[in-house]
Order: C-alpha cells, then structure tokens, then sequence
C-alpha cells in the first residue's frame, strides 16, 4: 500500500514509491537493540526538523522518488518518540503518517509503530491516543509478531496488556524466551515491557516469598536469558525481587544460588556499583552482608590450599563466630600470588566469580594473605602465619583502605599506634581471642 493511495484528498501526491531494500538499515537496528536491550531513542531534535521539512516538501511538489520503505518507517519511528509528535506545524506529517499504518501491510513500517507504541506506552499526548486506537483496530497480519499476542494477550490494549502479557510470563519457565518466540526482539524495551515485568512480578511474588526455586529461576531467566543479553532498565526491580525474601536466608541452596547468579551476572556491587544502580538500598545492604561472610568463605578456602593450614583453625573459628554474630560490617581479601593463583582455580572450580574480588599485594610476599574487616568504626587486619591480628580506632590515618586493588608493603603491615588501636599475637592459648573481642566489644560503636 503506497501513502498516495492513503492521503487525505487536500494532498493527493501522484505516487510514493516506497522501493529498495531495508535489510541493511533492519540489521543496524537489530545489532543496536541487541546490545543495549531496548529500542533505538530519540534522534536529533535539528535532524529530525530538517526530515520533516523534507516530507512536506515531498508533499507539496508531489514527489515520492527516491523514499523507499525504511526511509518512511524512520521518520515514523523518529517523529512519534520526539518532542515534536504534537506540534501543530507537523499535523499533516501526522495524519499521513498515521493513514498509512492504518492500510499498510508493509512489515517493516509496522514494526516501526509497533516499537512505538512499546517505547511510548507511558507517555501521553493527542498522537500517541491516535497511534493507539489505529493499532488496535488495525488487522493482525500487518504485524511481525505471534498473532496470539495481538488477540489473546491484548498487545494493543493499553489498559489489559501489562498485566495479561505478565501473567502468562508468570507462567512459562522462561519468560525472556517465550517473549522471543512472540517475535518481540527487544524483551527488555522501555516502556509497555516494564509495565509487564511489574506485572510478572506481582504475579510471583508469593511464590518468591515462599522460596520457590522456579520462581527465582524464571526472574533470573529475564535479567540474564543468554551469554550476550541482560536487562538494563528492569534490572533493579528484578535484582530487588531476587534479594529481598533471601533476607533472612543463611546458607540455603537457593540463596547461593542466586548470590552466584547475580554476582556473575553483574559483578560484586561492592567492585562494580554502576552495575547496580537503582537497586534499593534494603537489598545492597543485604547484598553487602552476603559479600561480607563470602570474603570471609572465600579467604578460609585459599587459606586452605596453603601449606600449615592448620596454623588457621581457630582464627577460622573465632571469625567465624564473630560473622555470625554478625559484627563484620563490611569485609576485604589481600592475596599474594599464590593466593591469587589459587582464588583463580577456585573460581573456574566453582563457577563463582565471587573468588575473583580481592586485593592484590604490591611487594612479594611469599606467605602471607590477609583479610580486612569493618567491625563498626574499626578497622581490622588479620593475616596467616605469624601475622598479628591488628584493630585500628576510627582516628587512625594509618588503617589500610578497604577494595584497593593493589597494597603496598607499608600499609599492610601498618601497626595501630598505642593510642589508635591494639595488636594482638596469636599464641597457643588464644588470649588474643579474649582481648580482640572484648576491644571489639567495647570500641566498635
């Protein structure tokens, strides 16, 4: 269907030939989508005037030469996502616009208003209630997506779709792919997507409250369906839904699973924040206790592959009780290079990249491997071998930093001045056990 066979009868161009290939231009889309996870934005403001004044150009001299299909269904795309969709001096861009995706069958013109309408499904405006109604009463071949989308699931029904759409996701083992096979390209697009994803959510959240591992497994599948693929703008809510009914959780399959899962996935919050943004503050202080006692996990592991190990036992006991307790607020590994060889091995072993997190030593140090802790305003050094347990006081310049990726001999070594904090051999009687605990007791608030 040709827009001349479409425009009002004040216009009536001879011919608008929309010829010539959009392979290219479907695949430069595809790529984009595919590594940002959701739909082209907006272009720019200057580009997209001088385009308009193209089309009313074309319009009045009645010339459709040379405007093939994708050169149409940009302009459609570009138009309703801009700041101009409702500027009256455009009107007649929009009528035609509009007349045409209520005839044509074009694929790739109708994906253009399909992704429209998925981008702008929250915005509001006079054009957009326009694009809506043509869509919904538009027949369903025209659309390159399952027609069971369009007629059992409400696709183009602003007001049933988010929550439809999401109750059938909350019923497939794999919502992300069952999206896929819809045809939807971009599961993870702004707009009506997260509407649904909200919706989804609402759906199994008492199944993720009652800890059922499938409900888990299919919030995971969304976030990270593939090896090339995560959510970008659902992300946050669905970290969220993940970590918060774990809250409680000690040691359960299913939290470990999904600590492993998110950590892989998006890298520890506590290396790589920006991965996490807009997660509430509730589940990183969650997240960040898990991370504390996996340093602790993660440093009694390597410690383990080293000679003497023995020389660990009750550090790893007396440390542990006091994670336990829950007294470690915050928590650091420092490897050699063996350690760091052996956190390697342990991380491919394990399938958990939560090895990886750890600080490096900048000086050779054949022994020794260390673990800083934040016991309230503290700061805590422990170390293997002969190394003295050492608590700096909040006033202290010399305590070493937390998550450095590289330490110097000096700071690592560092001893708290006499009134600045304590250091405590480990002698075979474990009174550094009765003297560590009880400054902790009394100086860590």
């Amino acid at each position: 269907m040709k827009l001349s066979e479409v425009l009002s009868a004040s216009y009536r161009p001879k011919r608008m030939d929309f010829t010539g290939t959009t392979v290219l231009l479907n695949r430069a889309v595809d790529a984009l989508q595919k590594k940002y996870g959701f739909a082209v934005g907006k272009s720019d403001p200057t580009d997209l005037e001088s385009r308009l004044i193209g089309f009313e150009d074309r319009l009045a001299r009645d010339d459709w030469s040379r405007f093939p299909w994708h050169k149409a269904s940009d302009l459609f795309r570009s138009f309703f996502t801009s700041d101009e969709i409702d500027n009256p001096r455009w009107s007649s861009v929009a009528d035609v616009l509009l007349s045409t995706l209520a005839e044509t069958d074009h694929r790739t013109y109708c994906l253009a208003a399909l992704e429209v309408y998925v981008e702008t499904f929250d915005m509001v405006g006079e054009n957009l209630t326009r694009l809506r109604t043509v869509l919904k009463n538009k027949p369903v071949k025209g659309f390159p997506v399952r027609p069971e989308l369009i007629e059992n699931l409400s696709l183009f029904d602003p007001d049933e779709a988010p929550e439809v759409i999401g109750q059938a996701l909350a019923e497939s083992d794999k919502p992300y792919d069952l999206m896929k096979s819809w045809g939807i390209r971009s599961p993870h697009a702004t707009g009506l997507f997260e509407n649904v994803f909200d919706a989804f959510l609402l759906e199994i959240r008492p199944d993720l409250v009652d800890l059922d591992r499938s409900a888990f497994e299919r919030v995971m599948n969304w976030l990270h369906p593939n090896s090339t693929t995560k959510a970008e703008v659902t992300r946050a809510a669905g970290i969220d839904a993940l970590v918060l009914p774990l809250a409680d959780e000690r040691g359960s399959g299913i939290r470990e699973d999904v600590e492993k899962f998110l950590i892989g996935t998006f890298g520890d919050p506590r290396v790589s924040p920006a991965e996490w943004a807009g997660v509430s503050d509730r589940a990183l202080e969650i997240v960040y206790r898990w991370m504390t006692s996996k340093s602790l996990k993660i440093f009694f592991d390597i410690i383990d592959r080293f000679e003497d190990s023995h020389m660990w036992e009750p550090r790893r006991r007396f440390w542990t009780g006091i994670d336990e307790r829950e007294w470690i607020d915050d928590a650091w590994v420092v490897l050699n290079d063996h350690g760091a060889d052996i956190a390697r091995d342990l991380a491919r072993d394990h399938e958990d990249k939560a090895f990886l997190s750890h600080g490096n030593l900048n000086f050779h140090e054949g022994e020794k491997c260390f673990f800083i802790m934040k016991v309230g305003d503290l700061t805590i050094v422990e170390g293997t071998h002969n190394f003295s347990v050492r608590i700096f006081d909040p006033d202290a310049d010399n305590a070493p930093r937390l998550r450095s990726k590289f330490y110097e001999r000096n700071e690592i070594y560092a001893n708290p001045l006499s009134d600045e904090g304590e250091a405590h051999r480990h002698d075979q009687y474990d009174n550094w056990m009765r003297k560590t605990e009880d400054y902790m007791r009394r100086n860590r608030w």
